[in-house]
């Protein structure tokens, strides 16, 4: 709003090389890929740190912000993104030999993240009956997640959504969304003509709900408003390419 006006998200988006409504579903809260961040820093001129942690002044050209930018854009988010895959190799650890004492990060640190279950995502539409069951844990922020006790962690097992979700990264599901009219324009966990579950972006158009993928080989799948109940069983809220 600040650099193209309050309806400049399509130039913005023209600027990144992307579709519009790509951005626009960024600013819903779809998980930014590495690559559009770092266009979206050189094209605004937005100060890293600030982005990080809100503190300091946006821009990077502000004059009495030179303290903040010592360090190239580009330097502070490797620095950052190797700080992550260091934590992320601790999300590995199965939660039944975990000892808090431990662990290498310190107590401050420890209640910034949540451990939720680590499934495949045929697990998902059983997963209320067998989430007691001894498994794998995945290590992320707790402000990514509204609802932990209801949330789980999902393998991206093909590039349907890539780059949203690339194959092999981790998603974080959302099980307590899963009304479809509550979902328009979000990404989700849904079962297919099949009634096998996939990643899919959610839109809502007249009497009919669709399913559709990000790569285009890949089927839209539509159903009536009156079969949606039962179809979603989340959303996705964070992801995470550290698997």
């Amino acid at each position: 709003m600040e650099l193209f006006g309050e309806h400049g998200g399509p130039e913005l988006a023209r600027r990144l090389e992307l579709p519009a409504r790509t951005w626009y579903n960024y600013e819903t809260g779809v998980t930014v890929p590495a690559e559009v961040m770092l266009s979206f820093i050189d094209q605004t001129g937005v100060n890293p740190a600030w982005l990080l942690t809100g503190d300091g002044y946006v821009y990077r050209n502000q004059a009495d912000d030179i303290d903040s930018v010592s360090e190239s854009p580009l330097l502070m988010i490797r620095r950052g993104l190797e700080q992550l895959e260091s934590q992320s190799r601790v999300s590995r650890i199965d939660s039944a030999g975990i000892d808090d004492r431990n662990w290498s990060v310190d107590s401050r640190a420890h209640s910034c993240f949540v451990r939720l279950p680590l499934i495949e995502i045929a697990e998902l539409q059983n997963f209320q009956l067998t989430k007691f069951a001894q498994r794998d844990t995945f290590l992320t922020y707790s402000e990514w997640v509204p609802n932990p006790d209801h949330s789980v962690c999902v393998r991206v097992e093909n590039e349907a959504m890539k780059p949203h979700l690339p194959e092999n990264s981790v998603a974080v599901v959302d099980l307590s969304q899963n009304k479809p009219e509550l979902l328009h324009s979000r990404m989700v966990v849904a079962l297919d003509s099949r009634n096998e579950p996939v990643f899919r972006w959610l839109e809502h158009s007249g009497e009919h709900f669709i399913l559709r993928a990000e790569v285009r080989n890949y089927p839209t799948i539509p159903y009536s408003v009156t079969d949606s109940h039962g179809r979603i069983l989340g959303s996705v809220v964070a992801v995470s390419s550290q698997c």
